[in-house]
């Protein structure tokens, strides 16, 4: 840091010992030069921090200039150096002969060494300050984007969390709840306060419903919205078994990525709430084996403390079988003529249509087989 210096005070030599001062201040020129040089490599790969930091403190104190904007408790003068020398750090691009002359003085006088360690010196002081300042564009910067996100939204509320003492009379409540990446979707009412086993025919809605909800969770959970007119929680993990494949690198089959999705629901190591949405639960097996695991995996989870399950499937056997564990809510649609209409509006109950085979006719199957898959279910 001294070394600078050294070019002046050989120019104030020249005046005593001019030969001699001439002699020094071209040494102590050509010394700084290749010091210059040399340390630059030890700060260079630093600058864009130096700057980044210099341009975080610039627009934090602007943003606290704005009324309405919260406070910050930084003093913004301990870092005039970054804000007033970061910008001579620049490099010089030029080629003429006025960008060359500043960057011989700037080398000469070890400029960009010199203020690179002042404002470095200025961060490391104050560090907590320059931490603050970045927690502060990261926080208006986080609020911004919600509020953006906020806008798209056709409706949204901000949720309410459920106190512990209240849980005895539901987990979650919510009205016009829509699924946040459909747009004019429909929206449902619910209040869970117990495991649910969901049934519907196929495009009724289920998985949508199923999705909408946990989406819904997190999101309330992490930026405070909640795409419903109201929405009622208690704080939890949330855990899904939904939309699994086959997985041919692995050698996974179909059935084995369902076990690998559903084991990992087990043995969660947590005090929290636990939410799990398991789809169409093991559908990749025959429909003897399905309804028996189906039921047992489905009773081990409820028997788990702080565990709330919601689950669908096709099997209506197992409405029986869960209750009183899991109440029954259904999707359902309504044919007519040449087409079928869905209202996707959840209904109490278990699902007392399917449509597998009238879709057959619908999307012109061969009429043979539409009658002989007809005259199969009716044999039943």
């Amino acid at each position: 840091m001294f070394a600078p210096l050294l070019p002046i005070i050989a120019l104030v030599y020249t005046f005593i010992n001019t030969s001699n001062g001439i002699m020094v201040l071209v040494l102590a020129c050509v010394f700084n030069i290749i010091l210059s040089v040399s340390l630059k490599k030890t700060y260079e790969q630093d600058l864009k921090t130096i700057f980044y930091t210099a341009n975080i403190l610039s627009q934090s104190k602007k943003l606290t200039e704005i009324e309405g904007t919260p406070d910050l408790n930084v003093n913004f003068n301990h870092f005039k150096s970054a804000r007033y020398l970061s910008g001579l750090l620049v490099k010089i691009e030029g080629g003429d002969f006025a960008s060359a002359f500043i960057l011989l003085i700037k080398t000469v006088f070890m400029l960009d060494y010199t203020i690179f360690h002042i404002i470095q010196n200025s961060y490391y002081k104050y560090l907590e300050e320059v931490l603050n300042c970045y927690d502060y564009i990261g926080q208006l910067d986080n609020h911004y984007a919600i509020s953006l996100y906020q806008e798209t939204l056709d409706e949204y509320c901000e949720p309410e969390i459920i106190q512990s003492q209240d849980t005895q009379h539901y987990l979650c409540d919510f009205e016009d709840l829509t699924h946040p990446l459909i747009t004019d979707a429909v929206p449902n009412d619910l209040s869970i306060n117990q495991n649910i086993l969901l049934t519907g025919s196929n495009a009724s809605g289920k998985s949508t419903f199923m999705k909408a909800v946990a989406l819904n969770l997190i999101l309330a959970q992490s930026i405070e919205t909640a795409t419903a007119s109201q929405f009622k929680y208690l704080p939890g993990l949330v855990f899904t078994s939904m939309a699994n494949a086959d997985d041919v690198l692995s050698g996974d089959s179909y059935f084995m990525a369902e076990l690998k999705s559903i084991r990992r629901l087990f043995n969660i190591s947590t005090d929290k709430q636990i939410y799990c949405f398991i789809d169409e639960i093991f559908k990749g097996t025959n429909t003897t084996e399905r309804i028996a695991a189906s039921e047992s995996v489905l009773t081990y989870l409820n028997n788990i403390p702080n565990y709330y399950v919601l689950a669908a499937t096709h099997d209506i056997e197992l409405s029986s079988l869960l209750s009183p564990s899991f109440i029954n809510y259904h999707f359902n649609e309504s044919i007519k003529n040449d087409s079928i209409d869905f209202d996707f509006k959840i209904k109490p109950g278990k699902a007392n249509t399917r449509n597998a085979i009238e879709l057959l006719r619908l999307t012109q199957f061969p009429n043979d087989i539409y009658k002989r898959a007809k005259q199969q279910v009716e044999d039943q």
